[in-house]
């Protein structure tokens, strides 16, 4: 059975000291890291978004783009990336009470996945906490040092998992970090008609390789740099396009082969 853990008991960590057991679990919490105003600020965005029709890109609208510079994360990633890093993408939505779950993944992009070499993070930040309706997230902590394929368990639907927990107790404003390889799920609860679960995740991926781009917004990371440097923003290397390459020419690429993948490296092949 999975183990059911409060922030307020057990997850916390503060900065400056969370690095060892992110290092050693795969994820941090941050109790109430945004302030009332923030919160509401954010709400009345995902609101905005969740309305749109044809719904946009979440990072088009401005409270939630901004959040991707957001100071007080930038200094956590700082110190977890130790060194340059790049952002990946930004997602927004309301879950509203019925809302379904969502099977058991992994989010580090790699084509194909073979190592954990770099470092790649997702922020999840939740509005209006997790108080055990809607959904609850799952995690099995210590599950990123193994590179499977992104949906390798999904047939498990949202059963617990051995080492599985439950996050279903942070207050509205928490935030976590999560090691983008981590297996994690939402599990599907009754109730929250009057408390949607408001949810925000944002990646980041260590600088030192190339990572596969975030292909279904194209002009994101200019549109965010140009945006960011009107704000006033003296990171613009966060939205470096030079940094990616076109995951969709890799996934084709890969469909294509057949066989060991090894065996169409130059270095493998014979004239």
């Amino acid at each position: 059975m999975a183990t059911r853990m409060s922030v307020h008991a057990r997850l916390s960590r503060r900065r400056g000291t969370m690095l060892k057991p992110f290092q050693d679990e795969g994820y941090a919490v941050f109790s109430a890291f945004l302030d009332n105003a923030e919160i509401d600020t954010l709400k009345a965005a995902v609101d905005r978004h969740a309305a749109a029709e044809p719904q946009r890109h979440a990072y088009e609208y401005d409270e939630i783009g901004a959040l991707t510079w957001h100071p007080r994360v930038g200094e956590i990633v700082d110190e977890l990336m130790g060194g340059r890093y790049v952002f990946h993408h930004i997602h927004a939505a309301r879950h509203d009470a019925g809302t379904k779950g969502v099977s058991w993944h992994q989010d580090y992009v790699q084509y194909p996945q073979t190592n954990r070499s770099h470092l790649m993070v997702h922020v999840f930040f939740y509005l209006n906490g997790l108080n055990g309706s809607v959904g609850d997230l799952l995690l099995v902590p210590g599950s990123q040092r193994f590179a499977v394929d992104s949906h390798a368990l999904s047939f498990m639907g949202d059963s617990d998992l051995p080492g599985s927990i439950t996050v279903d107790d942070v207050s509205p404003g928490s935030m976590l970090i999560v090691h983008s390889g981590m297996w994690h799920a939402r599990r599907a609860k009754p109730g929250g008609e009057d408390s949607p679960r408001f949810f925000i995740d944002a990646s980041y991926c260590q600088s030192g390789v190339k990572w596969p781009s975030y292909s279904r917004a194209p002009g994101m990371l200019a549109n965010l740099r140009e945006r960011h440097v009107e704000s006033g923003g003296t990171r613009p290397w966060l939205f470096d396009e030079d940094q990616f390459f076109d995951a969709a020419r890799a996934r084709q690429t890969l469909g294509s082969l057949q066989g060991s993948v090894l065996l169409d490296l130059p270095q493998w092949q014979t004239s």
